[in-house]
């Protein structure tokens, strides 16, 4: 999974189409951010890879810090959870 404050690239089980639109819930704040799927990958054994935006910016929705560097004054372009 790869994740920004813009959305994210999830492996999904559940069949989706391009452009629909999802209510994302946090497991363990219950915070819902509503999104749209962006990208499909090619199905697979273990699901497939959903590329979804949040329809506004959540810099907080998955629990990691995706603020601003103190170095440059710019987002973090995206974090990696395994």
């Amino acid at each position: 999974m790869v994740v920004n404050a813009h959305g994210g690239l999830l492996l999904l089980k559940q069949e989706v189409k391009d452009g629909e639109m999802l209510v994302l819930i946090h497991p363990e704040t219950l915070e819902e951010q509503e999104c749209r799927i962006v990208y499909l990958g090619e199905p697979g054994d273990k699901g497939q890879r959903v590329g979804v935006e949040f329809l506004t910016p959540a810099p907080h929705f998955w629990g990691l810090d995706l603020g601003e560097s103190p170095l440059s004054g710019t987002e973090e372009s995206s974090s990696s959870v395994h």
